[in-house]
C-alpha cells in the first residue's frame, strides 16, 4: 500500500470516526438543548406571570429580559455541546494518529511538510523520546512536554521554528471543525 493510499485510508477512517463522534455529540447536544429550552420556558413563564402584575412598560421590560435569559441559556448549552463534541473529535484524532500502524507515516509527512515550510533541509527536529527511532538523518532534540506527537522543526541557526505537532495540526483545523460541528448539531 503506497503512502497516498495509506493517507487516504487514514483520512477516510478519521472522517468515519469523526462522523460517529459528531453523531454522538448531536444526540448529547439535543438532550442539553431540550433541557435548556425547558429551563428557558420555565423562566419565560415565570417572567410573564410577574409582568402581568406590573404596568405595560414594566411587563415589556421583564419579557425582554426573560427572552434574553432564555437565549443566553440556549446559547450556553449550544456552546457546551460544541465544546464537548470538539473534545471528542480531538481525542479520536489523537488516538487515530498515534496508532502504531499510522503514526510513522504521519510523523514522516509532518516532518517533510515542516522542512518545506522551513525552506531548509538542515534542521533540528524536536520529537518525543519514543519517536527518535522513527527519525533519521537529522539532529534531534526533545519535544517539549505537553505535545502528544509530531515534531517541531528548527532552522540550524535557531531563528525559525515550524510547529508540526498533532496539537498544532488540530488547532489549525479547529475553527473549521467548530463551525462544521455547530452546523450539524443546530
Amino acid at each position: 500500500m503506497g503512502f497516498e493510499d495509506l493517507a487516504s485510508e487514514l483520512h477516510k477512517s478519521a472522517e468515519a470516526e469523526a462522523r460517529k463522534i459528531v453523531h454522538s455529540a448531536e444526540k448529547n447536544a439535543e438532550k442539553i438543548e431540550a433541557e435548556a429550552k425547558e429551563k428557558a420556558e420555565l423562566a419565560v413563564k415565570a417572567a410573564k406571570r410577574e409582568a402581568i402584575e406590573y404596568s405595560k412598560q414594566e411587563s415589556s421590560e421583564r419579557l425582554t429580559s426573560a427572552k434574553l435569559s432564555a437565549k443566553k441559556i440556549i446559547d450556553e448549552a449550544k456552546e457546551e455541546a460544541v465544546d464537548a463534541a470538539l473534545k471528542q473529535v480531538w481525542e479520536q484524532f489523537k488516538s487515530e494518529s498515534l496508532k502504531k500502524s499510522n503514526y510513522p507515516q504521519i510523523l514522516d509527512r509532518l516532518i517533510r511538510e515542516g522542512l518545506e515550510e522551513l525552506g531548509a533541509k538542515d534542521a533540528i527536529v524536536h520529537v518525543r523520546d519514543e519517536d527518535r527511532a522513527l527519525v533519521s538523518g537529522f539532529r534531534l532534540a526533545k519535544l517539549p512536554p505537553g505535545y502528544s506527537g509530531g515534531a517541531i522543526l528548527e532552522s540550524a541557526d535557531g531563528k525559525v521554528r515550524v510547529n508540526k505537532t498533532l496539537e498544532e495540526v488540530f488547532s489549525q483545523k479547529k475553527p473549521q471543525l467548530r463551525k462544521e460541528i455547530f452546523d450539524r448539531l443546530f
